[in-house]
């Protein structure tokens, strides 16, 4: 009987092509969505992009200074287009990342293993469960718990946590000072992954301490200390600045008023995270007997003990560390491990290798059909003539005020979920979701605006006058009393110059009034300007 010979291994431009396929077939959103309305725009307000020099949110303090001068030198050098360019190449580290964990402990071929590892993450699929069962679950097995996440839509700081899989790759390689500054790296883009770098950093130093090599275990913490300090002293002045009391004050904002479904375990956690946590039990077992055991092992135990005691805390500072956060790494490369162990399963029969072909095709063509026909990344269509109409004639010293609202988010339904390839969603109250419409105002007009919802600071004093400027919002929209004197006198003491009015029963006729000039009206919204003073 014939003795089977191993795969022989891919190389380099063959990886970069099956990555490059696997960037195709994960997509990403159009210019502006979700969370890059911003991250985006401290570095493009730098850059010079549109008036966003003059928004009050571009002057507050910038919590991912490292991630907006990136934004600024990429649309310095290739406007727009390169902010995408980067972000298709960190998809494609992503995977050359996860195929190099892999591949060094299991002999595999990296077709069939590309074919399964896409599935996971694949639009053509997402959209598919999303037409089915009105949910993204493949979207479950690459995210991780709280609705955090590696790869989103788009280029934000969050996607630098691809650092930490490639810090992962490096230690199962026998690198383990590399494997430190990579994983200590990703803290530089982002904060959160303070915490996953230190457990990563435990972990290696446990490993190395157990095969006895305890001087290489010492160095690989000083050099994980040596690259994140300097970011965690940035944190600590930048963002505790204001005294306990205050600095109490606006963590409770960020923790139950902006961001609940990122910090409360009782908002976040149901059975799909449930699910989530024994994905990663299973993915623990497979990697058993591998360099990476123990430290996942200790990372996963560590974020379980954490998240247990803030369970118990129920601490507002301690939620902003995310001890959860841990699982947007753990979840996928535990997937990673089911398709490398599907994957040995192949023997390299012809059928096989057509069939894996096919189907990592398949997933990059319909990724590519999703982008080039505009499906999923769904925004508001009935906002576009608004935002022609400001692009076109917004001048640096205006400033629109929109509307906004603090969404009831401490009730209903539990868990957060991926609305990627949602219809825009219209949130009922109690609902986890944030309402889309107008999200994108700021960087898809270049104009200066209030305040919204999605786009928080995250200083201790800038958090309080965000909350003092959204409460301020609400109650102007909902009392609706734009011609009286004293509201229009309140809006320019503010130093807003534009009022946007959605259309309907609630404003509708339009307000003509003398201290309003109408400059705008088309199906869904109004655009007023506010006169000068007059006598009341």
């Amino acid at each position: 009987m014939p003795v089977e010979s191993p795969p022989s291994k891919p190389g380099l431009p063959a990886i970069l092509a099956f990555a490059a396929l696997f960037a195709l077939a994960h997509t990403q959103s159009p210019l502006f969505f979700s969370n890059q309305n911003q991250y985006l725009l401290h570095g493009l307000a730098q850059a010079g992009y549109g008036h966003l020099a003059n928004d009050w949110l571009a002057n507050t303090k910038d919590p991912t200074p490292v991630f907006s001068l990136l934004v600024r030198g990429a649309y310095g050098l290739g406007g727009l287009f390169a902010i995408q360019a980067a972000y298709f190449a960190l998809v494609m580290s992503y995977f050359v990342a996860m195929w190099k964990l892999v591949s060094a402990f299991a002999s595999i071929r990296i077709l069939p293993f590309t074919a399964m590892f896409t599935v996971a993450h694949a639009a053509m699929f997402r959209l598919l469960s999303v037409k089915l069962a009105g949910v993204d679950y493949p979207w479950y097995f690459q995210a991780g718990v709280a609705g955090q996440y590696l790869l989103g839509p788009g280029l934000q700081p969050s996607a630098f946590g691809v650092l930490l899989v490639i810090s992962l790759a490096a230690y199962v390689r026998g690198r383990p000072h590399l494997a430190a500054a990579f994983a200590a790296g990703a803290t530089i883009f982002h904060a959160t992954y303070l915490l996953p770098a230190a457990l990563l950093a435990g972990g290696y130093a446990l490993a190395l301490s157990r095969e006895g090599r305890t001087r290489a275990a010492a160095s690989v913490v000083g050099v994980s200390f040596v690259v994140a300090a300097p970011l965690a002293i940035f944190v600590y002045l930048t963002f505790s600045d204001s005294g306990p009391k205050a600095n109490h004050a606006a963590q409770a904002i960020l923790a139950n008023v902006r961001i609940p479904h990122h910090t409360r375990i009782d908002r976040w956690f149901d059975v799909v995270a449930g699910v989530q946590v024994a994905w990663i039990a299973l993915g623990l077992v497979l990697l058993r007997g591998t360099r990476l055991f123990v430290p996942l092992l200790v990372a996963a135990l560590g974020s379980l003990i954490l998240t247990l005691a803030q369970a118990l805390a129920k601490d507002d500072a301690f939620s902003l560390l995310f001890p959860w956060r841990m699982s947007v790494v753990l979840v996928p490369v535990s997937t990673a491990a089911v398709a490398a162990r599907l994957a040995a399963l192949d023997r390299g029969a012809n059928a096989n290798a057509i069939l894996a072909g096919f189907l990592v095709i398949l997933q990059a063509a319909g990724g590519i059909a999703i982008m080039a026909l505009g499906i999923g990344y769904s925004a508001n269509e009935a906002e576009a003539p608004l935002l022609n109409f400001v692009r076109e004639t917004a001048t640096p010293a205006d400033v629109y005020l929109i509307p906004a609202r603090i969404p009831p988010l401490a009730t209903g339904s539990r868990g957060s979920t991926s609305t990627s390839f949602t219809p825009p969603p219209r949130p009922k109250p109690g609902s986890n979701l944030i309402p889309v419409d107008l999200q994108r105002f700021r960087l898809a007009t270049g104009a200066a605006i209030f305040v919204d919802f999605k786009s928080v600071p995250y200083a201790t004093n800038d958090v309080s006058e965000w909350h003092r400027r959204m409460g301020r919002v609400e109650r102007w929209y909902e009392e609706k009393s734009w011609d009286r004197f004293e509201t229009q006198e309140a809006l320019k003491t503010e130093g807003i110059t534009h009022l946007v009015l959605p259309r309907g029963s609630a404003y509708d006729p339009p307000v003509f009034d003398d201290g309003l000039e109408l400059l705008h009206l088309d199906d869904a919204y109004a655009v007023y300007r506010l006169k000068p003073s007059r006598a009341p």
